[in-house]
Order: structure tokens, then C-alpha cells, then sequence
């Protein structure tokens, strides 16, 4: 406590009374959090009332009512709609079976998100194994020609979810790269560090490559078919009925804590989910810590010095329509937004803060690191990217700050049937909900200007 409360005055260059009177309400912020169930309760209605929440599906639909809903409970102001264009996808039924001299095996699969199907007669196929984009890269197109492409890369277990970043390009690039190829499918292990059969979804781009059907397998199905492909070759056949619906008319929600100025700090997570999963951590666990966080200000009954605005995106994951949608509505106000942080990781503790305040506030980024240190939050590295959805305001200048969650477990269940509420970390919720509450209050109680970065 003594070490911080000499960080922030040295932070502030000298404005003692402003640090103390600082330190003093982010003690209270930081010890109601703690102690506070209101996020897990939070996150439990959402799942519980609502469930799945796809892109343009009725589920979605439900979600903006429970938003709407949960945003005035809480005591935000200005709690609105704000208009966005969705698409609607539909993956539709779907079989997988490895083909053998007696009855095919089913194989765990699930379509990757904006995937095309099959006709009714289905794909029957053989199976050519690759480890990696640069192995399906070198191959020509008379290797490949009507034959399914079986992508076997297994994603590697990390806490900074750099695992993902490193398989993600095999999901995304995957099929295109196969459909350029004159493949008939693209196969591929799923994105997951659990040993089990449930399978995980995601998008993929097909860029302006052939469509072809694409999906992912379990790691126990993939398992399955690499063994019998190294044993001497497989076939496989797919029926897949996933089909586009065209775009339909929707909304994200904004809720406020009113400030003194017309600057904004801006809190986001996104309301939607994948079609298979209720979506306990993704991304169930950063609506309810950004919420939870506002919440905890609005009970401070303090008026900051900047308004606080939490905004719950549409399609995050099939698009970033939401996030696309904010940034053309609000144009006009990019440059009073001088905070932007993102809550999509799950409900893991916060172990670093990644810093994107720029070289400009250093006085603030040496408060930010103090505030949190109590809470066990160690500095973070300099970054840009502080989540897909605040994305499109940091390129435009905004500044930004990202707590860096533990991802260990958070990839286990992603994109899953499995992302369920037994998963959470309970203690990680709260941890995170008195990080984003702490940062929040501290930048918009700022009293100095907080500098822009260069637009990218």
C-alpha cells in the first residue's frame, strides 16, 4: 500500500492531495470488488436465461433484452441500442464418418463458422494429411484434387494465449489455401488444448479461393484419423447442410456512467456467442466483469472527472460487425475517447497489464501500474492490440490498456459445447472486475490531458 501510494504521487507529478484522495477510493473500489458476487451472478442469468447467442439468431435477439435489461438494474445511464447489420449463418445438421470395410465411424466434427455445405449425395473422399500452412502451401494441385485436406496441428497449451495465435492461421487461411488447390474439403484438428470429443468452432476467410466445406475435428476424433492415415491411408465422407441466410437488422448495447466532460472511457465485451456453446467464458465472463466493473462506480455515487461507457458488441465472432458499427457511428467522437480496454478472455486471473498508453502518459501508465499492483498484477509490455473488438479505436488513436489474463484453461473449452459455468474461475471474475474498475476510475479521474497516440 505504501509503495503504490509513493508511485502515484510521483505519478502525478506532485499533486498529493489529488494521489491520496485517488488511492483512497480506488482501496474502497478494489475491496468491494473482492468481496463482490454480483459478476458470477451475472454471468450465471446470462447463461441460464439466455443461452446461445449467434449472430442474427432469436437467441441473439434475447441477449439484447437481457442487456437492456441488466444495464438499468445496475444504474447506467443512457442505456441504448445502437443499430448494426448482422449476418445470419446457419451450420445446419452435419456428419463426419471415417469410412472402413465394415460400418463407418463417426467422427466428432463441427462446421468452422461462414462454411459452406455439401450437396445431398455429400463428399466421400480420400484423406491427404498435413502438419502445417506451410506443408499445404507446397503441395500442387494434382495432389490434392478431389481429395480432402486433414490439417493435423495440434495447438499448444500457453498462459498469454500465444498457442492460439501461433495455430489460429490454420483455421483461418486453411481452407482457402486447400480450395485453391482443387480440394474437395478441408479437415482439420481443432483448436483446443483438451483431451476430449467435444469439438470447437471459429470463422475461417475464404479470401477469393474456391468454397469448399470446412470443419474441425476433436481432438480424440483427429487423433482417430491421424492413426489410420499413418497406418496406411483413410477416406472419409461428409454431409454438411450449413447454408447463408442474408443479413438481418440488429443492435449492441451502450450503457453509461456519466462524467463532467464529454470524454469517453470505454469498457467493451461482446455479447454474442457461438451457435454451439452458451458462452460461459466467451464471452459470458467480459460481459459481466465490464459490467460488473461500471456497476461498482455507479455505487461509488462519484461523478468522474470523464463519462465511462460500456458497450456490448454485436458479432465478435463471425465478422466484428459490432465493433465495425461503433467506430463508423461514433467517427465523429474518436478523439474524445481517450481510454479504450476489452474484457474477452474468460474469467482467468489478470497477471499482467499490457500497456498501450503510448510514450506520452507516462505519468499514467506508472499510476496504472501501481493501482493494480495490489492486486497481483505485475507491468506488461508495450502492445497496439488490446482485442478484436476495441481494434478499429486504437488504430484510430485511442489509447489503451490491456489486462493480460491467464489463458491456461481458457482454450479448453473455446468455441465450445463445453464452455459451460462449472468452468469459471470464481475468484478470477472478481479479480478481474476490481482491475477494470480500478483503471477504469483511474483514467477517467485523471486530472491531467491524457495524449493521443499516432492513428495507424
Amino acid at each position: 500500500m505504501r509503495a503504490r501510494r509513493a508511485l502515484l504521487a510521483l505519478a502525478l507529478c506532485g499533486l498529493m492531495t489529488v494521489a491520496l484522495a485517488a488511492d483512497k477510493t480506488l482501496d474502497t473500489l478494489q475491496q468491494r470488488a473482492l468481496q463482490d458476487a454480483y459478476a458470477e451472478g451475472l454471468v450465471t442469468r446470462l447463461i441460464n436465461e439466455v443461452g446461445p447467442r449467434f449472430s442474427g439468431s432469436e437467441g441473439y435477439e434475447r441477449a439484447l433484452i437481457w442487456a437492456f435489461r441488466s444495464m438499468e438494474d445496475a444504474g447506467f445511464k443512457n442505456v441504448h441500442g445502437e443499430p448494426v447489420i448482422q449476418p445470419r449463418w446457419v451450420r445446419g445438421a452435419t456428419r463426419v464418418e471415417l469410412l472402413t470395410d465394415n460400418e463407418p465411424l463417426p467422427l466428432s466434427a463441427v462446421a468452422l463458422g461462414g462454411s459452406v455445405g455439401t450437396d445431398a449425395r455429400g463428399i466421400e473422399a480420400e484423406v491427404v494429411r498435413v502438419g502445417s500452412l506451410e506443408e499445404l502451401r507446397a503441395l500442387k494441385p494434382a495432389q490434392l484434387r478431389g481429395r480432402i485436406v486433414f490439417m493435423d496441428l495440434s495447438m499448444r497449451r500457453s498462459s498469454d494465449a500465444s498457442g492460439y495465435g501461433e495455430a489460429y492461421p490454420v483455421r483461418a487461411h486453411g481452407p482457402a489455401e486447400a480450395g485453391r488447390r482443387g480440394a474437395a474439403a478441408y479437415l482439420m484438428r481443432n483448436l483446443s488444448t483438451a483431451a476430449d470429443d467435444a469439438p470447437h468452432t471459429g470463422s475461417t476467410d475464404y479470401e477469393d479461393a474456391p468454397r469448399i466445406p470446412a470443419l474441425a475435428l476433436s481432438n480424440l476424433a483427429a487423433d482417430r484419423l491421424a492413426a489410420v492415415v499413418k497406418a496406411g491411408g483413410a477416406s472419409v465422407a461428409i454431409h454438411l447442410d450449413a447454408r447463408e441466410l442474408g443479413a438481418v437488422n440488429s443492435a449492441y448495447v451502450v450503457g453509461e456512467l456519466p462524467g463532467k466532460s464529454d470524454e469517453i472511457v470505454l469498457l467493451g465485451a461482446h455479447l454474442d456467442s457461438w451457435d454451439i456453446t452458451p458462452g460461459a467464458e466467451d464471452d459470458g465472463a467480459g460481459v459481466a466483469i465490464v459490467t460488473a466493473a461500471l456497476r461498482q462506480l455507479v455505487k461509488l455515487g462519484k461523478k468522474p472527472r470523464r463519462t465511462i461507457r460500456v458497450v456490448l458488441y454485436a458479432n465478435e465472432e463471425f465478422g466484428l460487425s459490432g465493433a465495425k458499427a461503433y467506430a463508423e457511428a461514433h467517427a465523429g467522437e474518436l478523439g474524445r475517447h481517450v481510454l479504450a480496454m476489452e474484457a474477452d478472455l474468460g474469467s482467468g486471473r489478470v497477471l499482467k497489464l499490457m500497456d498501450g498508453l503510448g510514450e506520452n502518459n507516462a505519468a499514467l501508465r506508472a499510476a496504472a501500474f501501481a493501482v493494480v499492483a495490489p492486486l497481483g498484477v505485475a507491468p506488461g509490455e508495450a502492445t497496439r492490440h488490446g482485442g478484436s473488438d476495441i481494434a478499429p479505436l486504437t488504430a484510430a488513436g485511442v489509447p489503451l490498456l490491456g489486462p493480460r489474463q491467464d489463458a491456461s484453461r481458457y482454450f479448453d473449452v473455446h468455441h465450445s459445447a463445453n464452455d459451460t459455468l462449472d468452468h469459471l474461475d470464481r475468484a478470477g471474475l472478481r479479480q478481474n472486475v476490481a482491475v477494470y474498475a480500478s483503471l477504469a476510475w483511474l483514467v477517467a479521474d485523471w486530472p491531467q490531458p491524457i495524449a493521443r497516440l499516432p492513428a495507424e
